[in-house]
């Protein structure tokens, strides 16, 4: 019997010891544990700051036929001819404006409505916009912020008006020309599709 004690009482005497523990009282952690936990905190204990998200980038049309609402077409250039694709008319926009999408929708004398959609410098877009009121549009302040323009001419020939509207957001620079068409509701479709709500 005290041969089979023997060593087991040192078996536990070598355990405490490789443990650090003394055995009247409770385990104490070693100074270079301690000092290393107290240096290097770990990855998770402070936040990573968060970044600011930009504007999501604009979605520009690349069909005339998909621009808007099935209803709004309906109301607004369904009836008319599309009869070309913006490219050689010259209107208010910047000197940096690249046609994306032009659609030219056109029937009899005085209907019609002309959609140029280009991609602009920013910071150009906004100066050239700030000087839309001295070519007799009036601005107002869009839901972000954004200028949108118009200007309405009575035309000279018939009893009908043509409305220019210019809208700019960022970089991108819209220009439409209505003529016996009410254009707003196809300008607020496509409003909404490149700029969708958050």
């Amino acid at each position: 019997m005290p041969r089979t004690a023997a060593p087991i009482l040192a078996a536990a005497i070598l355990a405490l010891a490789l443990t650090g523990c003394d055995p009247d009282g409770p385990p104490t952690p070693s100074s270079s544990a301690s000092a290393s936990e107290s240096a290097a905190p770990s990855p998770s204990s402070s936040p990573t700051p968060t970044e600011a998200a930009g504007p999501a980038p604009a979605n520009l049309p690349s069909d005339c036929a998909a621009i808007g609402s099935a209803d709004t077409r309906a109301a607004t250039v369904d009836g008319l001819t599309l009869q070309g694709d913006g490219t050689g008319f010259v209107r208010p926009a910047p000197a940096s404006a690249q046609l994306v999408l032009g659609c030219d929708w056109f029937t009899g004398d005085a209907t019609g409505v002309l959609l140029l959609i280009n991609r602009v410098d920013a910071d150009e877009a906004a100066a050239f916009a700030a000087t839309l009121p001295s070519q007799g549009f009036t601005c107002t302040t869009g839901d972000a912020g954004n200028p949108v323009c118009q200007k309405t001419t009575p035309n000279s020939q018939f009893p009908v008006d043509t409305v220019e509207t210019i809208l700019s957001r960022e970089d991108v620079w819209i220009y439409m020309s209505t003529s016996n068409v009410e254009g707003d509701p196809l300008l607020s479709d496509l409003n909404a599709s490149i700029w969708p709500p958050a």
